[in-house]
């Protein structure tokens, strides 16, 4: 099947607040979110549809239709405060992960029988997003960055077989990368809070690995790489393997970028079969 997506982009304001519970307790949970005149984003929504093709038309739908469905949509959130102008939060935090899934609701709803809603992300900053497929657990994503040096050179084989496979990378005083890692988490979303994951608590575990490669030279300074050529593909796997236990199951995928074109994907070790 086809997948066809289209991106829409909106405003509007949003406050986390619990009203059955303490001020402290809002305070304690949700931080700076839940400043009483609430605060605002610049949302972008990808909605992604799918079916079969039209014979005719040669499309799944056509873009003019989608667009005027889900403007119609978002005319109930644009430039309007979640909380007090719509009526999907007043028993829900308005977070992206609950944000997600009303929007869904009201998609599915309008498509046309031909149609089918395959996906939706909605940023509600440009390195923070949900996911949702309309089935199983919604995703969160956020993006993180740390600079480090290194030197691409693998113990196994000698001086000259280096050079020949890594070229300039094996330069002996080492070079760097800005380097910017996406991390996916998945599972339930908690009923009280709205949120999947805890950000401050998933912040505080990133930089827990991430800070102490942060301004150093991975070869040299950092253990796991003393024995193994520093590659993207070997520290996209060593992150796996240092965040993955302290998110208590919750990681579903790890990006990285080394530069804006080299982009590595893990989403942990394959199942050994029986």
């Amino acid at each position: 099947m086809v997948i066809a997506t289209r991106r829409f982009e909106f405003s509007a304001a949003h406050r986390y607040w619990r009203d059955d519970w303490s001020a402290a307790e809002n305070e304690r949970v949700f931080g700076p979110y839940t400043s009483p005149y609430g605060h605002g984003h610049n949302y972008t929504l990808d909605v992604s549809i799918t079916g079969q093709l039209d014979e005719r038309t040669g499309m799944v739908m056509n873009m003019t239709e989608l667009k005027a469905i889900v403007n119609e949509v978002l005319e109930e959130f644009d430039h309007k405060h979640l909380n007090f102008d719509t009526p999907y939060f007043r028993d829900q935090v308005p977070t992206t992960e609950n944000f997600i899934r009303v929007l869904w609701r009201l998609i599915a709803a309008r498509l046309p029988a031909h149609a089918r809603l395959a996906h939706l992300r909605l940023y509600e900053q440009p390195d923070l997003w949900a996911d949702y497929d309309g089935v199983g657990e919604t995703q969160f994503s956020r993006l993180y960055t740390f600079a480090s040096a290194h030197r691409l050179h693998a113990p196994a084989l000698n001086d000259e077989e280096n050079r020949e496979i890594y070229g300039k990378c094996n330069n002996p005083n080492g070079h760097g990368h800005n380097y910017t890692l996406e991390v996916t988490v998945q599972g339930e979303i908690d009923p009280a809070t709205g949120m999947l994951v805890d950000m401050a608590w998933l912040d505080q575990t990133v930089h827990s690995v991430i800070d102490p490669l942060h301004l150093h030279h991975l070869d040299n300074e950092i253990a796991a790489f003393a024995d193994r050529p520093s590659t993207a593909e070997n520290i996209i796997v060593y992150l796996w393997n240092e965040l993955a236990p302290r998110l208590e199951g919750r990681l579903a995928l790890l990006r990285l970028w080394e530069t804006r074109k080299n982009i590595f994907s893990y989403a942990g070790p394959a199942s050994v079969p029986a």
